[in-house]
C-alpha cells in the first residue's frame, strides 16, 4: 500500500489545518536578514551612472524630426517650413490670448495697422488636422472639399446660407475658413447669423494670423496666402468660394488670388450676391472646379433686308447676368444687310467699353446660297479654342431671352458635363436647349419625340425643381452645343463632301430652319447623341420666340 503524500493529517477539531504539517521549501523560509544587499559605495555608484545617461539620452535626443503626418504628406512639411511663418501644432491646446497689441517697431506705418512681424496661426491646425486624409493603397481619395473663405464679417453673413444649404445636400464636404481682423469667435459668427452644427452642418476653421487687429494690409495679404497653403495641403478643395470687391475686404482678394494662382486652385468670387447664386448648392465638388473654364461664345446669322428682331435679341443679350464672365459675340451678316442695322451696330457697345469682343462677319458674294454651302458656313463660324471648356450657343434673331438664361446654362451644363457623376450622359450629350418647340422642326405637327431620362432637378433653391428631357432633335432657335461635339460636326461635314456625288440623302427637316438643323439631325441619329429639353412650363422663363413674323433661311428664300 502506498504511504500518503502527507505525512500529517490535519487535526479538525482543533482548527488546525495540513499546512503546518507540509514539507516547505526552502525559499518558503524567508528572513529579512538573510536578504543580499549591494554594499552602499555601490548602489550610489549605479544610481549616477544611471542619471548620467539619461541625461545624454535627453540631451542629444532630436528636436527636428516632423510629425508623423507629414512624412506621409510632403506638402506639409513645404508648407510649415517656409520663411516667415509659424504653424501651431495640432495639440488641443487654448489659443494664445492677445491681451496687448505688438510693440511697435521705430519704422512701423503710423495708424492702429502698424504691425509687420513674423506670421503665426494659433488656431488653424486644431481643426485642419482633423481632416488629413493619409494614403491608401490606391493613394489619396478624390477630394469632395468645398471650402468658402472670407474677412469681412457682411460677406461671411451672405455666404452662410449658401454654404449651410450646400453642406445639407451631403454632396460636398464643406468648410468655412475666416481669416479676417475682427476680434469675434467663431461661434459669435454662428449666433448672429442664427445657424447652429445641427442645421449648419459646415466644418469651422479659425484661419486668423496673430495681432491680425493691428497687422498692416502687406502682411494679413501674407497671412492670406499661407492660410491657403494650410488648407491645401491638408484639404485639397476643389474649389475656394469667395464674395466680389463690393462686400470683401481688398487685402484678403488679393491674397486669395495669389494664393490660388500659385496653388493652382480655383477661386470663385461671386459677383453678385450669394441668395441668387443658390442653385450652387445643388453642384458636386468636380463641377465648381470647372466654374471658371466654362466658357460660351453667341453665334446669330442676321436675315437679309431686316434689323428690329435682332436688334431685340442683342438688347436682350446685353441685359442678362453673365457671372463676371463675358461671352464673346459672332454676328453672321447677309450681303445685303439692312443699314439700319448697320448703324446700330456701329454705335453699339458689347459689353459696355469691351466692344472687342464683337466680330461681324458679312458675306461678299451675293445672291443666294444653296443648303450645303450655308450649312458649311455656320459650322465654319466657330471652333473652339478648347473643345471641353468653349462651347457655342446658336440665336435665332426671333429669341428674345431672360436676364437669368445664362445662370440655367451655366448650371446645367456644369451638372450634366463636369460632375463627378456625368461622365455617361456627358458622352452622348450634344447640348442644352432653351426652348421647347410647339411643334417638330420636320412638319407641323406638335413636338412630342420620345423623352429620354426625364429629370426633375433642383434649381432656385427654395425647394422648386425645373424638368429635362433628353430628346434626339436638334433646335437653332435657343440651344448651347458643346465644343467637342461642335469639333465632330466639322468632321461628319467633311465626309459628307467627299461623299456627296455618290450618295443622295433625304431632307427631313423644314426650309423654315436653317441647313445645318439638318446636318445635326443626321449627327444625332448616327451617334446617338441627344439634345437636354427643359419643360414647357421653364422655357418661358428662359427663352422666347416670336414666330408671328417668321423669315425664311437665306438659302431657302428664292426656292420658296
Amino acid at each position: 500500500m502506498l504511504t500518503s503524500k502527507k505525512p500529517f493529517l490535519a487535526d479538525e477539531e482543533l482548527g488546525k489545518k495540513d499546512d503546518d504539517y507540509r514539507l516547505q521549501k526552502r525559499s518558503h523560509f524567508w528572513h529579512p536578514s538573510k536578504r543580499w544587499k549591494l554594499p552602499r559605495p555601490r548602489r550610489i555608484l549605479f544610481g549616477v551612472i544611471t542619471l548620467y545617461l539619461l541625461y545624454l539620452f535627453f540631451r542629444n535626443m532630436p528636436t527636428d524630426l516632423s510629425p508623423a503626418p507629414e512624412r506621409f504628406n510632403p506638402a506639409l512639411t513645404e508648407v510649415r517650413q517656409r520663411p516667415g511663418i509659424s504653424w501651431s501644432p495640432s495639440v488641443p491646446s487654448p489659443a494664445i490670448p492677445q491681451q496687448s497689441p505688438p510693440s511697435r517697431d521705430e519704422l512701423a506705418p503710423g495708424g492702429d495697422l502698424y504691425h509687420e512681424g513674423k506670421i503665426h496661426f494659433n488656431d488653424l491646425g486644431k481643426t485642419l488636422y482633423r481632416f488629413l486624409k493619409l494614403p491608401g493603397a490606391q493613394g489619396l481619395l478624390a477630394s469632395r472639399a468645398v471650402v468658402f473663405a472670407g474677412a469681412s464679417l457682411k460677406s461671411i453673413s451672405d455666404l452662410l446660407p449658401l454654404a449651410c444649404k450646400m453642406a445639407n445636400q451631403r454632396d460636398n464636404e464643406v468648410h468655412f475658413v475666416f481669416m479676417g481682423r475682427d476680434d469675434v469667435s467663431i461661434e459669435g459668427i454662428q449666433r448672429v447669423n442664427g445657424i447652429d452644427d445641427g442645421d449648419c452642418p459646415i466644418n469651422w476653421h479659425d484661419g486668423r494670423a496673430d495681432y491680425a487687429q493691428w497687422s498692416t494690409d502687406a502682411r494679413m495679404e501674407r497671412a492670406i496666402v499661407s492660410g491657403l497653403s494650410y488648407v491645401q495641403a491638408f484639404l485639397s478643395p476643389q474649389a475656394i468660394i469667395t464674395q466680389g470687391n463690393s462686400l470683401e475686404e481688398a487685402f484678403f482678394l488679393q491674397g486669395v488670388v495669389r494664393g490660388t494662382q500659385d496653388l493652382w486652385m480655383t477661386h470663385i468670387a461671386l459677383p453678385t450676391a450669394a441668395r441668387h447664386l443658390m442653385w450652387m448648392s445643388f453642384l458636386d465638388s468636380h463641377s465648381l472646379q470647372a466654374w471658371n473654364d466654362f466658357h460660351i461664345e453667341i453665334l446669330i446669322q442676321a436675315p437679309p433686308e431686316s434689323s428690329g428682331s435682332l436688334i431685340r435679341l442683342i438688347h436682350s443679350l446685353k441685359d442678362a447676368d453673365y457671372l463676371g464672365s463675358i461671352p464673346s459675340l459672332t454676328i453672321e451678316l447677309p450681303h445685303d444687310v439692312d443699314s439700319q442695322l448697320l448703324q446700330y451696330l456701329r454705335t453699339m457697345k458689347w459689353p459696355p467699353h469691351m466692344s472687342s469682343k464683337v466680330t461681324l462677319r458679312r458675306r461678299i458674294r451675293a445672291g443666294a446660297m444653296d443648303a450645303a454651302e450655308a450649312s458649311l458656313r455656320t459650322a465654319e463660324a466657330f471652333y473652339p479654342q478648347d473643345p471641353n471648356t468653349t462651347h457655342v450657343l446658336m440665336l435665332s434673331p426671333q429669341t428674345e431671352l431672360s436676364a437669368s438664361f445664362y445662370h440655367y446654362l451655366k448650371y446645367i451644363a456644369l451638372k450634366y458635363k463636369y460632375a463627378a457623376t456625368a461622365e455617361k450622359t456627358a458622352s452622348n450629350l450634344l447640348g442644352v436647349s432653351l426652348e421647347l418647340p410647339s411643334s417638330l422642326p420636320t412638319k407641323s405637327e406638335l413636338f412630342n419625340p420620345d423623352a429620354i431620362d426625364t429629370s426633375h432637378i433642383p434649381y432656385r433653391g427654395d425647394g422648386e425643381t425645373i424638368s429635362v428631357s433628353l430628346r434626339q432633335v436638334p433646335n437653332s432657335n435657343a440651344a448651347l452645343y458643346f465644343g467637342d461635339k461642335w469639333i465632330e460636326l466639322h468632321s461628319f461635314l467633311s465626309d459628307r463632301l467627299a461623299d456627296e456625288e455618290s450618295t443622295s440623302h433625304e431632307k427631313i427637316i423644314s426650309e423654315k430652319y436653317p441647313a445645318v438643323m439638318e446636318s445635326l439631325l443626321e449627327l444625332m441619329r448616327a451617334r446617338g447623341y441627344y439634345l437636354l429639353y427643359p419643360d414647357a412650363k421653364d422655357t418661358r422663363s428662359l427663352a422666347t420666340v416670336h414666330d408671328d413674323l417668321v423669315q425664311i433661311p437665306e438659302e431657302f428664300s428664292q426656292e420658296s
